[in-house]
């Protein structure tokens, strides 16, 4: 393990960092190859890109050049270290995309935060790693026509690019070791420092009535403690761009470009012939003349480019002025995104939270110093390291006669129960709160996206269209109502408590505040525990249950 006693936080990052890279070339925004034309360019440097071009430049006589909008994040401590990741939202590090206003939402528009930078999503996301049900797998496979897609087959890929590596635990992962192979990419299951995450665990077991399982197996249904992209010798993560691009460091038939925006493909005829990108820090301009071009940009960058490239539904971009390359409807369409709802729920001192990072000086420094000196503590700890994978009962859907959710095959759940040490609203007390979430994973209704305009800067019009079905409206509200349930559960109810909590800052019976005279609170802050549905009538007679007691007192 490192230990690296006196040094301050930043140098120490810099040399973790630094270990994973220290033979890479530098990275720049502008290709030089002395004039001559790469084989393939491939444009986004999220983890599709990075093991694009790390498998193609394997051959030394292909010539590879991966662009990245973003901004190298080599020594970012924000994404180096496990539990700073909710930090990174906001940042220069994410397209901060915005849906439009959701009918299904009343009018809300959700935020759609992609990452941006060297190791795209997997630079900024809470480093769990999941497969899931190998159903959906198969049926790719049917939809494809390429049975390596098949789970039986696409298993070996999976084990092809990661590995897992054990550590010694004071509990047990439920790791199915035939799962991983020998791959460069690490995974490592969390260490001793879980705070609230086995008590989650034992709630999502009794209530949810689900396993223990490795959801990376086959498995489709569980409760899991998340493999983590995490090294064992020092807990950083472990992303993309170090995983592989270490790999194509040392290869003068590859380059690595961040600050490389592509703003346009160029055609002739319908051949793909060119990349224009331009660096948006100083504007400079570049294009490239490829033999072949990848485009690995993500779920919204990747057909946001291609329409601004002439491909997509002709209408829209004949409305835009955009010269029509391929007039494809589909494009832009069949847009899925888990989406999820999420509880807040203040907590007791004794499980660590980020607000405890940003507000108390004292435990901050002791959490550094811990993962400064022994690699571990609450920061080796990754956001979110407990979730399960869930199926709603058929009942949930036969008011609303669906039969998409019940028709999905018995491996596959359609919520995600996973949590935050971190509060989700623009506007929560300044306590220390952790929010559960539920996300639906398999929904029916689908969302598209537009151009906003043929501005290559200008952020993509989003429809996400979000629990758009009555089915996927029935599941999300099952799933809502069982986050209430997962935590009235005896493992969680120790863990919760009011702003102003009843027995903890309160006195039972009087309302007072502890060494207090002359004060008492009666109001909703003093609930110990949430109730199970709205809180307005709760709070009526709770009211006129204390000003019965409190007359009595005072008599």
């Amino acid at each position: 393990m490192w230990k690296l006693e006196g040094l301050p936080n930043t140098t120490f990052l810099a040399l973790i960092a630094g270990a994973a890279l220290a033979a890479a070339a530098p990275r720049s925004s502008s290709y030089n190859a002395s004039g001559s034309q790469p084989d393939y360019v491939i444009i986004g440097g999220g983890p599709a890109g990075f093991v694009l071009a790390e498998e193609l430049s394997q051959n030394p006589r292909t010539t590879v050049v991966l662009l990245e909008a973003g901004p190298d994040t080599a020594g970012e401590e924000d994404i180096d270290i496990p539990g700073y990741s909710p930090n990174l939202l906001y940042t220069q590090y994410m397209w901060n995309y915005t849906s439009q206003p959701d009918p299904n939402l009343e009018g809300n528009a959700p935020t759609l935060e992609q990452g941006r930078g060297f190791g795209g999503g997997s630079a900024v996301n809470y480093l769990g790693a999941c497969r899931g049900a190998p159903s959906v797998f198969d049926e790719w496979a049917d939809i494809s026509g390429d049975d390596g897609l098949r789970w039986e087959n696409f298993l070996n890929d999976y084990k092809s690019t990661v590995h897992y590596q054990e550590v010694p635990l004071d509990y047990d992962p439920h790791i199915n070791p035939s799962a991983y192979g020998d791959g460069p990419l690490e995974l490592t299951a969390p260490l001793e420092n879980l705070g609230i995450v086995l008590e989650l665990i034992n709630s999502f077991i009794s209530v949810l009535k689900l396993p223990w399982v490795d959801l990376n197996d086959g498995t489709g249904l569980g409760v899991a403690t998340s493999t983590n992209v995490i090294r064992a010798s020092n807990r950083t993560r472990d992303f993309a761009p170090q995983a592989f691009g270490w790999q194509l460091a040392g290869r003068p038939n590859a380059q690595q470009l961040s600050n490389a925006e592509v703003t346009k493909i160029g055609f002739k005829g319908t051949r793909a012939v060119s990349v224009t990108y331009v660096n948006p820090i100083d504007n400079s301009t570049n294009t490239l003349y490829p033999k072949e071009i990848i485009v690995s940009a993500g779920a919204l960058n990747s057909p946001k480019l291609l329409m601004l490239s002439g491909v997509g539904p002709g209408d829209h971009l004949r409305s835009l002025n955009i010269p029509v390359v391929a007039d494809i409807p589909q494009l832009g369409k069949n847009l899925r995104d888990h989406h999820c709802a999420f509880m807040s729920f203040e907590v007791t001192s004794q499980v660590e939270t980020l607000w405890q990072y940003t507000q108390n000086a004292t435990f901050a420094a002791l959490a550094e110093e811990e993962y400064i000196n022994n690699s571990s503590g609450p920061l080796s700890v990754p956001n979110g390291a407990a979730f399960a994978i869930y199926r709603a009962p058929d009942s949930v859907f036969e008011a609303v006669d669906d039969t998409f959710h019940t028709s999905l095959p018995a491996d596959r759940g359609q919520l995600l129960f996973q949590y935050s040490t971190s509060t989700f609203q623009a506007t929560t007390p300044n306590v220390s709160i952790v929010s559960p979430f539920v996300g639906l994973v398999q929904p029916q209704d689908s969302g598209y996206m537009l151009l906003a305009s043929a501005d290559y800067r200008d952020a993509p019009l989003v429809y996400s269209n979000y629990y758009g079905s009555a089915g996927d409206k029935a599941a999300i509200l099952h799933g809502y109502k069982r986050i209430r349930e997962l935590f009235s559960d005896p493992s969680i109810t120790p863990l919760l408590m009011g702003t102003v909590a009843l027995g903890t800052v309160v006195e039972g019976k009087t309302w007072r505040i502890k060494g207090l005279d002359g004060i008492r609170v009666v109001d909703s802050s003093t609930f110990p525990y949430p109730p199970t549905c709205h809180p307005m009538a709760t709070v009526y007679a709770y009211a006129q249950h204390a000003a019965q007691l409190i007359r009595e007192q005072d008599r």
